[in-house]
């Protein structure tokens, strides 16, 4: 009956294996929509039962607002701002979570999004010299749209509320700071929210396989190098963090999750497999990426975007091009891109048709798309592990039975 059950399990890992969008969409999906509806049902009765009269203000609230949505009145201006406050949101936690997702694999959105976004803004309100330049906290670049202080003349906004500086014949004003990192400081800290909840996956799935008495293929390949080829340093930086890791706790996951750090692709997995509880690692994530870490970022970007830095930077670009024979005949592309690039920066519009937003847009799309499908698929191979527990559970209880009632009828026990 031993080898019964253990070619079960292993029955078991194959088809959980073979439980994917790409082999088995409509499987998958089913399972991924049963396991929704297990998770809302067992969360329905626990709040009913724990939290009976905040799920009845909660109901209430949602029927309130969705009554308010479809009815005319004064008040359809207040759900447009709490509309365009949710698609604010969305969008850079959207972006956040697309950046950490895929054990390093994910799409670096601070490069290509949040990062240019503060530097513009940063940019920006030295020009103008004043740092109001948003119409609402949610006037920021999204969904492939522009903000409206981009291409809004200074004059419009207002006058100069900062210190007067020319430079090498740039002008510009001397804005403090704090002042541009409290104007950018809510879209940076949702993109390190999303960069938190982007971590989720891989532990969820990591715990759920040490519960059942496994590992994960990602942590294998880590522990025994052997069997999968990795011995280069970077390797070897992953498996010491891995056996140090459990020795550890909250300060340390905070600590990796402060600084850019390209072995925390493997917390969640670590986490997981060492059954660090959820509150513990997320919290510590949470702070580390959301407060200390985008903060970092943010502060090193508004620091560098200075019209004075931009020219020095442009000026000796121009002079590696000019004086690099391989270069020159390529120069004047080069500095025409470079010159759109600086256009860009401050707020001009860009020469050409082509838009390489559109293709980073498209990028980003495919990207989170990629990430709801691993979440289908994650949720539908757990539900599918409950499903084959249930089932190893009855047939390890009919064998015990069957022994049982065996020893006595031979009256051997």
């Amino acid at each position: 009956m031993d080898g019964v059950i253990s070619e079960l399990k292993k029955d078991h890992v194959r088809q959980r294996e073979g439980l994917v969008l790409t082999k088995r969409p409509i499987t998958t999906v089913k399972l991924f929509c049963l396991s929704i509806l297990q998770q809302l049902q067992r969360l329905a009765i626990y709040v009913i039962v724990h939290w009976a009269i905040a799920f009845t203000f909660c109901m209430l609230l949602l029927i309130s607002v969705t009554t308010l949505a479809f009815l005319d009145g004064p008040h359809e201006k207040y759900v447009r701002e709490v509309l365009a406050y949710l698609r604010f949101g969305l969008w850079w936690v959207g972006l956040g979570a697309a950046s950490s997702i895929g054990l390093g694999s994910g799409l670096h959105t601070f490069v290509l999004y949040l990062g240019p976004h503060i530097a513009m803004f940063t940019i920006r309100a030295t020009q103008c010299g004043r740092v109001d330049l948003k119409c609402a906290p949610y006037d920021t670049p999204q969904f492939g749209l522009g903000s409206s202080w981009q291409t809004k003349d200074c004059s419009l906004i207002g006058p100069p509320m900062y210190p007067h500086l020319v430079a090498d014949g740039i002008d510009r004003y001397m804005v403090p700071l704090h002042k541009v990192l409290l104007q950018v400081q809510l879209e940076a800290v949702l993109w390190g929210l999303g960069t938190a909840i982007g971590e989720l996956p891989p532990y969820f799935v990591s715990r759920a396989a040490r519960l059942s008495g496994q590992r994960v293929k990602e942590f294998d390949d880590l522990v025994n190098p052997e069997e999968s080829g990795g011995t280069g340093l970077f390797d070897l930086l992953k498996r010491w963090t891995i056996l140090r890791f459990h020795e550890f706790g909250f300060f340390t996951i905070l600590l990796f999750a402060s600084v850019p750090n390209p072995l925390f692709d493997l917390a969640g997995i670590m986490c997981g497999q060492f059954l660090v509880p959820f509150w513990k690692f997320f919290l510590a994530t949470l702070l580390g990426k959301a407060l200390i870490k985008a903060h970092i970022q943010t502060v090193f970007i508004i620091l560098v975007c200075n019209a004075h830095l931009l020219e020095v930077i442009e000026a000796g670009l121009e002079w590696v091009i000019l004086h690099i024979p391989a270069f020159s005949r390529l120069s004047p592309g080069i500095m025409s891109a470079l010159g759109n690039a600086k256009d860009r920066f401050n707020g001009q519009p860009m020469q050409g048709r082509f838009s390489i937003a559109f293709i980073w847009n498209t990028v980003v799309l495919l990207t989170m798309a990629g990430f709801l499908a691993s979440i289908i698929t994650s949720m539908a191979q757990g539900f599918l592990m409950e499903r084959q527990k249930q089932e190893l559970a009855a047939l390890t209880e009919s064998v015990s039975n069957s022994a049982t009632d065996t020893c006595q009828d031979s009256k051997d026990c």
